[in-house]
């Protein structure tokens, strides 16, 4: 009797759990150029890291600027970045990788800039791999290669689409953004993530031309069937901040 309630117990908090909805954590995309909005745009970030996991990625011009580049725009930068920083969020650079076709050196220089001369949490390699052919060692190399040169920080690679070799491109503690697309492709029935194993590494989604009444119930259902780490949901384009619609998830 005692090893019978025992299982009960036992199986009764495996169901608590499952049925437990997965709590959101989110990475903002704040391409936000200077003007009227930058100061209320990064406010408003730092506000929102206070009360929620966030990784913000800062993109000054497709990529890092040097501080002898644009001085002004630089420590206004910096400012936020520590803003959010002190708020609780972790802050990442943006690099373009085109694929795996942009010169290796160029990328290098680009994590320099930010490793070198900002105070950020790690890299946002954009435009990354999750999907290939039968032959890609040398493309997983490369993104392998790039994990290894930034180092102990925080990496999110953007593959946007992968398939069944995506676990190649991933390392422990690296996030693969593995699905960027529209709210609506997102949750139809065709979604390309039903087919796939998802069970290993940090992952997240990008959503975009979200609309304001989505169905939150499905969105979680799907975060958690997918078993995804970060969310984020813009109603617009990148270049748009809808903290409101993160707000109200």
């Amino acid at each position: 009797m005692r090893n019978l309630l025992t299982v009960i117990f036992i199986l009764g908090v495996g169901m608590i759990f499952w049925l437990k909805p997965k709590k959101y954590s989110y990475i903002i995309p704040a391409y936000i150029p200077l003007g009227e909005k930058f100061n209320i745009d990064f406010d408003d970030i730092a506000k929102f890291s206070n009360k929620n996991k966030v990784i913000t990625i800062v993109n000054p011009n497709n990529g890092p600027i040097s501080k002898d580049e644009n001085k002004y725009y630089f420590e206004k930068l910096e400012g936020k970045i520590k803003q959010i920083q002190n708020n609780g969020g972790k802050v990442i650079g943006y690099v373009s990788t085109d694929y795996g076709k942009r010169d290796e050196r160029e990328v290098r220089k680009d994590i320099d800039i930010w490793k070198n001369e900002w105070n950020i949490d790690g890299i946002f390699l954009d435009e990354g791999m999750g999907s290939c052919g039968d032959s890609c060692e040398k493309l997983i190399k490369k993104y392998q290669d790039y994990y290894k040169y930034i180092g102990d920080r925080v990496i999110v690679t953007n593959a946007g689409y992968i398939d069944e070799n995506y676990e190649k491109f991933l390392k422990d503690g690296v996030i693969m953004i593995v699905f960027e697309n529209t709210y609506e492709k997102f949750i139809s029935p065709n979604n390309y993530l039903d087919n796939l194993d998802l069970h290993s590494g940090k992952k997240g989604i990008l959503l975009h031309t979200t609309p304001v009444d989505i169905n939150n119930k499905k969105l979680k259902q799907l975060y958690k069937k997918y078993d995804l780490d970060y969310i984020y949901l813009t109603s617009k384009n990148w270049d748009t901040i809808s903290l409101k619609l993160l707000e109200d998830l």
